[in-house]
């Protein structure tokens, strides 16, 4: 090989040399492929003094349901679950609602109203069918997803993945005392950890930095009953059909439980929509992936388990979707 490679190149080179003309070579060639990939991306950037966000097109020229996609308190994009939403006929707008421009720095009083801009720039859309709206909020975007369909009669289903059941405080719960969420420029209601285990938890992303479990933080603060009562989220009075999804292992907070209490909430309420828990065993906070020596919280569950839970989470919401989309 290295004397194919003189004889190509017409010149005299060491081993070490051609071996370091390689790798270059290889780096090359993978960039360009990432880059040729990067480029066939299949969401439209949506930036304006309105909204942010990426809007995922399902592969038809026809009208068709579509579902706002809000992620948790990292800020981020939830692509998986955009694409495969996008991929089971949707139209997905996945939007950030904090740390970007034109929105709030941080993940505190983020006014609900931003979201019902959300719905009816979808609800315009050419592509969209009309009165075919869901909302998916997933962990910290459960608590927006339940207050949105509070205030805003065009979600028509809901679906809620490792929920809250009630309001939390501002960034990382850690004792700041402000709310995550506004309406009408006054904040909402909220429940803190309190500043004891707050700082307890803080001490440990300092000091560990990685795979910090934060479950046994919220279940301490939830047996403080009088300020959980007065940030309950008000599931019983939406306005569409309920689905909640949980992992039992859930190891960033208790999503089972709070969605139990959501669902007994639910059970003594007089509601006209349907409703729906399904817990999966061995699953956690989001199921699909499992911790990374590098993630700074533990997920939880086991590999086995949130394949599972995944693989049954598509298919159980893309049944609920076109069940009260189509």
């Amino acid at each position: 090989m290295y004397g194919v490679l003189k004889k190509m190149i017409g010149i005299n080179l060491d081993l070490k040399t051609v071996w370091k003309y390689l790798v270059c070579f290889v780096l090359l060639i993978t960039q360009a492929y990432v880059a040729a990939e990067e480029s066939n991306v299949r969401y439209q950037t949506i930036e304006n003094n309105q909204l942010v966000g990426r809007l995922w097109l399902p592969d038809t020229d026809k009208l068709s349901p579509a579902v706002l996609l809000l992620g948790g308190s990292g800020g981020g994009y939830e692509n998986q679950d955009a694409e495969w939403l996008s991929l089971s006929g949707f139209v997905v707008l996945n939007v950030r609602y904090f740390g970007s421009k034109n929105l709030p720095e941080n993940l505190v009083n983020v006014p609900i109203e931003y979201f019902n801009t959300a719905l009816s720039w979808l609800d315009n859309h050419k592509l969209v069918k009309k009165g075919a709206i869901g909302i998916f909020g997933h962990s910290k975007g459960t608590e927006a997803a339940i207050l949105t369909s509070y205030y805003n009669p065009l979600v028509k289903a809901v679906v809620v993945r490792s929920p809250s059941s009630v309001v939390w405080a501002g960034p990382g719960w850690a004792g700041f005392n402000e709310s995550s969420w506004s309406w009408g420029g006054e904040p909402l209601d909220y429940h803190s950890v309190g500043l004891i285990d707050g700082a307890v938890w803080l001490s440990r992303i300092i000091r560990d930095k990685k795979l910090i479990k934060t479950r046994q933080m919220f279940e301490n603060a939830l047996d403080d009953k009088n300020s959980v009562n007065s940030a309950m989220l008000p599931v019983e009075n939406i306005n569409a059909n309920l689905l909640l999804l949980s992992g039992k292992d859930d190891q960033q907070w208790p999503s089972t439980a709070m969605a139990d209490t959501l669902v007994s909430i639910l059970d003594d309420s007089n509601v006209d929509f349907n409703y729906k828990h399904i817990a999966f065993d061995n699953a956690g906070h989001r199921p699909g992936r499992l911790s990374e020596t590098n993630d700074t919280f533990a997920n939880g569950g086991t590999v086995q388990g949130n394949i599972e839970a995944h693989k049954r989470t598509k298919a159980v919401v893309k049944e609920f979707f076109d069940k009260n989309l189509r």
